[in-house]
């Protein structure tokens, strides 16, 4: 009988202080669009060419991306328990259709695009 009450309590604990536990913090999401939405740009670069051992101060311009996402399963099917996620950036080029894995850092609502994979 103290087990039940015990595992009572614990699932009620969860629930209210650590919701983020009772979903995965990585799964894998369909890129469903893909846009530029702006730029980013990398300073205080140092090349060296290899063959003269010069080396030339840079800087690198790059686009960032603005993807919506659709979580899918482990089987590549849609995931009705989580809606399309809009406006999900990073600096990572993805195409529409790509298969990305996603985190929810911490318990996040937002997450975070880790990278491409394949199924």
């Amino acid at each position: 009988m103290i087990e039940d009450v015990v595992k009572v309590l614990i699932k009620k604990i969860i629930s209210s202080d650590y919701p983020h536990l009772k979903m995965p913090s990585v799964v894998f999401a369909k890129i469903s669009s893909a846009k530029i939405c702006g730029t980013y740009e990398v300073n205080d670069l140092t090349i060296t060419d290899k063959t003269t051992e010069q080396t030339f101060s840079a800087q690198i311009t790059a686009d960032t991306f603005e993807y919506s996402l659709q979580v899918i399963d482990r089987f590549g099917n849609v995931d009705d328990s989580f809606p399309v996620l809009p406006g999900i950036k990073s600096k990572k080029p993805f195409q529409t259709g790509a298969v990305v894995a996603i985190a929810f850092v911490y318990g996040d609502i937002e997450p975070v695009i880790i990278g491409e994979v394949s199924l």
